[in-house]
């Protein structure tokens, strides 16, 4: 009799379908939460890049459209400013005779991201004033610079480099600068240098960028300010 139940049971078993187990035909559950979760993420991963890309480009563009700050002055009235400047370093660096000099100019070009168009600035050039005197001894660069640093310090200059070792690899120098009249013009630089492979004391000034108030359609580009100058001559 234990036999035939236990017969009956095993049919039944067989003959009943196997119950579902988890999500089956479909139900919402974790997968679709996963799939959803993936397409959110990966349209961030896109979306970020394409953002930067906007803000880059719209800040260049706006950059490249608003002119430089920089001064409007006249190359001879510029070549008058950093021809003082020489004119009173070198009465302070103490040289006996009279030395002339020259003038210079270059292209300006913009700060920012719209340097990378490396385009310069129209209408705007930067002035350069150079001389130099030969025959001048080490120790006589050493005390000539060393009263010229002490001078520049105190008239408020920043002083960017200053080599008076007579064991400096390349020679005695003096950089110093101060503020121009407006940030994007940058800063007036002066640089003295004394070699000793050929004993020439150099003094030059450079001048913030500009722009020249003639320049315009049909006349000599910014560069060429430096051939219109008249350099001054420098006396001690």
């Amino acid at each position: 009799m234990n036999d035939s139940n236990g017969s009956k049971d095993l049919a039944d078993s067989a003959d009943s379908p196997p119950r579902p187990t988890g999500n089956v035909g479909g139900s919402p559950g974790a997968g679709g939460g996963a799939l959803r979760g993936v397409g959110i993420g990966c349209g961030v991963l896109v979306a970020v890049p394409v953002l930067l890309i906007l803000g880059f480009l719209v800040t260049y563009s706006v950059q490249r459209g608003t002119p430089e700050d920089y001064e409007r002055v006249a190359p001879q009235a510029m070549m008058t400013r950093i021809g003082d400047v020489s004119q009173e370093s070198y009465e302070v660096l103490g040289f006996e005779t009279a030395v002339g000099s020259n003038a210079s100019s270059d292209f300006c070009y913009p700060d920012g991201l719209e340097s990378m168009a490396d385009e310069p600035v129209d209408g705007a050039y930067s002035l350069s004033h150079r001389w130099s005197v030969d025959g001048v001894s080490e120790s006589g660069a050493a005390s000539a610079l060393k009263r010229l640093h002490r001078h520049l310090k105190d008239e408020g200059w920043d002083i960017d480099s200053y080599e008076n070792d007579a064991d400096a690899v390349y020679g005695l120098e003096l950089r110093a600068s101060r503020g121009g009249p407006s940030d994007d013009g940058g800063d007036i630089r002066a640089v003295f240098e004394w070699r000793d492979y050929d004993g020439r004391f150099e003094g030059g000034v450079h001048a913030p960028c500009a722009y020249d108030p003639d320049a315009g359609p049909g006349s000599e580009p910014a560069t060429d300010a430096g051939s219109r100058v008249e350099p001054l001559e420098l006396r001690p």
